[in-house]
């Protein structure tokens, strides 16, 4: 015979129903948490979900819609949104689309709900809250994540982008650099056009001049990157320093900036979007915002399942959590 709830309550010595209310996605007191965690993982039970969901009307499935996952940002974000979601019990439905396409966006969201899911999380949801109509009628709770967009009435948790990117390119002004340019990605991303922002607005706060030459759209992918850099290499007015807007596009841009020779930061300084394994690889070491990857999803998650379980006392609730900023060895100081 298998091991039984019975069983996990005996060893976390703690009432069945206790345990019953844990594995429900009810609170309960957090010595009580760990103990019958210890005693799930000791005995290696495993819940009956489909028993689970006769009793509750749960299918105990949340649904994730997002851009693609090969890249290290979105593969850090499914790793501790799966991580999270399976110590309350629910398995991880995943279908990945291009961030901007909301028909297959719509298309995604439109079969996991028909399929049966409690809940759902958005990262590539397009322009517009369209594409999440039919979870709402099927009165499925929606977190956006990233790709927040204010006319939706629905949970949003972002990172402030705009206020990052602000933080990095104002470095590069007090750093005594005036030719500014920025690999950006495309306008109808929202975390793509936040940076934009933050970007212009340091341009503008300080009277710097702007030119399209110098924004280069890269596409938040990592062959613009590469032909970013090269365009800006060839300007007859080269910029003195580059804000580079994602992680894909940096990658791609210091392969450009290796093929061409170009010193950093003696010829260029750089900063970047995004803080992963390339900023600390490369010589010299890259000045870079970071973003709380663990703290997005975890907040993403906690909100998702207060909102299966029926608390909805904050909805919609829109989050806006802040980046981190790394200074590292590619900025050249410019004396005044």
């Amino acid at each position: 015979m298998g091991v039984t709830i019975k069983d996990v309550a005996k060893e976390a010595d703690v009432a069945i129903s206790t345990v019953s209310k844990y594995l429900n996605g009810g609170s309960v007191r957090r010595e009580n948490k760990k103990a019958i965690e210890k005693a799930i993982r000791k005995l290696n039970y495993s819940p009956n979900s489909v028993a689970r969901g006769l009793r509750t009307s749960r299918t105990y499935r949340v649904g994730l819609v997002t851009g693609s996952g090969d890249n290290p940002h979105m593969a850090a974000l499914l790793d501790e949104i799966e991580r999270q979601l399976w110590k309350e019990g629910y398995s991880l439905i995943y279908l990945n689309t291009e961030c901007c396409d909301e028909a297959a966006v719509r298309e995604y969201v439109n079969f996991i709900a028909e399929t049966g899911v409690d809940g759902i999380i958005v990262t590539a949801s397009g322009n517009s809250g369209d594409c999440l109509q039919r979870a709402r009628d099927y009165e499925i709770p929606v977190v956006v994540m990233e790709e927040c967009y204010t006319d939706v009435p629905t949970d949003c948790i972002q990172v402030d982008c705009a206020g990052g990117s602000y933080q990095a390119v104002e470095y590069l002004v007090n750093a005594g650099h005036r030719k500014i340019a920025a690999v950006c990605g495309p306008e109808k991303q929202m975390t793509a056009a936040e940076r934009r922002r933050g970007y212009l607005r340091v341009m503008e706060d300080y009277g710097l001049p702007v030119s399209r030459e110098n924004m280069p759209d890269g596409c938040f992918k990592y062959e613009g990157g590469y032909e970013s850099i090269k365009k800006i290499w060839e300007l007859p007015d080269r910029p003195t320093a580059v804000f580079i807007t994602n992680y894909q596009m940096c990658m791609g841009a210091m392969e450009a900036v290796f093929e061409l020779g170009i010193r950093v930061p003696e010829e260029l300084s750089i900063v970047t979007f995004d803080d992963f394994e390339l900023s600390v690889m490369v010589r010299p070491k890259l000045t870079a915002v970071r973003q709380p990857l663990k703290e997005l999803s975890d907040e993403v998650c906690r909100t998702l399942i207060r909102r299966i379980n029926g608390d909805y006392d904050d909805f919609p609730r829109k989050v806006r959590l802040k980046p981190s900023f790394i200074e590292r060895d590619s900025v050249l100081r410019i004396p005044p």
